[in-house]
């Protein structure tokens, strides 16, 4: 099986991600403007009615703005738990939505797209039923995991085995500490439902067995984070566990593709 990921973009203004399975394609959330995600893929070549599932993460609106033409557009079906389907009620382009088109399930379910069995996991992040999502193909195995303030031994265990992640690594510490943001943004964002840092995300690495071969790293803050920083943290904590310098890092731009990760 021919498997590709990417990010169309990955960061605090909008999140998109999509793997594709030997043509088979699956898309992580629609934070871009709906006419941004269809020219982007036709630049790249890629058909839009070839994307068979739309996967919700939550329902902040760096995930899901270009809902309304990406479903005008494309006949897309769109999977997310009930608590975030509720959550997008409050975004004043609900009301045109096809809501015949949404699959409904609970945080923790399994369910089944062509050949691949997708876990949601459930994760602390201050919306009302926000998932990371598990893509298991084979002996292939792919986990995006953002938007989280902290991690626990429930979600550490259903990464165990992973192939490839995309992880969140939003800010460094000491940069949110001095930086613009009011100081209750400040505690929101480094708090428990909040976005986790470049340390927590190297924790979190450390944790995992086998180490996965390939790690992007996303959701970086433009304002509290610099790449570099972010993949020296990362590749820090990695260098303490086995393994852990064999994998091979990246980090996801705010906008356009990211750097494949390829099996």
């Amino acid at each position: 099986m021919s498997i590709r990921i990417r990010t169309l973009a990955s960061g605090s203004e909008a999140n998109v991600l999509l793997a594709e399975f030997d043509g088979f394609r699956v898309m992580i959330d629609a934070g871009l403007p709906g006419r941004t995600i269809l020219d982007m893929l036709e630049a790249d070549g890629i058909p839009a009615e070839s994307i068979g599932a739309l996967l919700l993460t939550h329902e902040h609106i760096d995930h899901c703005k270009g809902l309304p033409p990406l479903l005008k557009k494309t006949d897309i079906p769109v999977w997310t738990t009930r608590g975030t389907f509720e959550g997008l009620a409050r975004h004043t382009f609900f009301a045109r939505l096809p809501k015949e088109r949404f699959h409904l399930f609970k945080a923790g379910d399994s369910f089944t797209l062509g050949d691949i069995r997708v876990t949601s996991i459930p994760i602390s992040h201050d919306t009302r039923e926000p998932v990371a999502y598990r893509l298991d193909a084979g002996d292939f195995s792919f986990a995006g995991v953002t938007d989280l303030g902290c991690f626990d031994e429930a979600l550490t265990e259903a990464l165990q085995g992973v192939n490839a992640l995309l992880l969140e690594a939003n800010h460094n510490r000491r940069m949110l500490e001095a930086g613009p943001y009011p100081y209750p943004l400040k505690k929101r964002i480094d708090g428990p439902a909040g976005h986790l840092s470049n340390e927590d995300a190297g924790r979190l690495l450390q944790l995992i067995r086998p180490q996965p071969s390939q790690v992007l790293l996303g959701h970086l803050s433009r304002i509290n984070n610099l790449p570099a920083l972010a993949l020296d943290t990362v590749e820090s904590a990695l260098k303490e566990v086995p393994g852990g310098e064999k994998v091979r890092l990246s980090a996801a731009p705010p906008l356009g593709f990211s750097e494949p990760l390829i099996f």
